[in-house]
């Protein structure tokens, strides 16, 4: 897709980090928006700082209520006649190891991160097979590619999305309609701050190291777009991205030895901790 000037875009995730940085990013090239968020209040501010000329429609929605997107993609068509590119980008995380999650953990992050972009792509996919060259874009992760333990539910809904988006570019590529999966590596957003954590201490910290040493999701937005318009099937963002998938190609078994003894020392540590000084 070359041109997204007055191309109807529907973003989900729209008030986070990343979200807001894809929004203005297509309002820049001239698209149209419905912006989809749980955060209210989070779209009216995204909405506010909008060049004027966008057209724009909010849509507030918990991507965990499936029932809801036949009346979502209803009402986007009845704002904006069409939907011509779907973005699936809203995530969220669970922080701490996978014997401590609980049920709910499991289903919102599956939920959230990998249900909603299946079923929200197949309830949209008869509106983009309307559009001329549609595209749709999931943003995965480096953990879509690389497992990172403290994160075992978001790591499988991104290895899940991963694979999703290449047998959805397969099927589609006959019809015209190009299909991008995005893998960004650490990005200056809230992910972590936001979320549900058994292990605060640690949670917090890597929380301060994402937002200052992660990549600005500008970044994300710009790889995004030019991706699209390259029609590339997979897009990278961040030195760690790019580095985590050079390793993985010439040799495999040595990013997870090295998670392997991270993951053994940060919990060394911990047990050391409990146990207390003279242990």
């Amino acid at each position: 897709m070359h041109d997204l000037n007055d191309r109807l875009v529907l973003l989900t995730g729209a008030a986070g980090g990343i979200g807001r940085a894809l929004a203005r990013a297509f309002a820049t090239a001239g698209a149209r928006l419905a912006l989809v968020d749980r955060d209210e209040a989070g779209l009216a501010a995204l909405a506010d700082v909008l060049p004027g000329t966008t057209q724009v429609s909010l849509h507030p929605l918990d991507l965990a209520d499936f029932s809801a997107f036949d009346g979502l993609l209803a009402d986007v068509v009845a704002a904006h006649g069409r939907v011509d590119v779907l973005v699936n980008n809203a995530g969220l995380t669970v922080h701490g190891t996978f014997a401590d999650h609980t049920e709910a953990d499991l289903d919102r992050v599956l939920d959230v991160d990998l249900r909603a972009p299946v079923h929200l792509t197949r309830v949209a996919l008869p509106h983009l097979r309307q559009a001329d060259r549609a595209h749709i874009v999931l943003v995965s992760s480096m953990a879509g590619g690389l497992a990172f333990p403290f994160q075992s539910a978001y790591s499988a809904a991104k290895f899940g999305l991963r694979g999703f988006g290449a047998a959805l570019r397969i099927e589609l590529a006959a019809e015209g309609m190009g299909v991008t999966t995005v893998m960004p590596g650490t990005i200056a957003t809230e992910l972590l701050a936001n979320a549900t954590s058994h292990d605060d201490v640690t949670s917090t910290r890597l929380a301060a190291m994402m937002q200052r040493h992660g990549s600005n999701p500008n970044r994300v937005a710009a790889a995004v777009l030019r991706g699209m318009r390259r029609n590339r099937g997979t897009v990278r963002v961040g030195w760690d991205s790019h580095m985590v998938g050079l390793v993985s190609w010439i040799a495999p078994p040595l990013m997870p030895a090295l998670l392997r003894l991270a993951f053994r020392r940060e919990m060394l540590g911990q047990v050391q901790e409990a146990r207390g000084p003279g242990s």
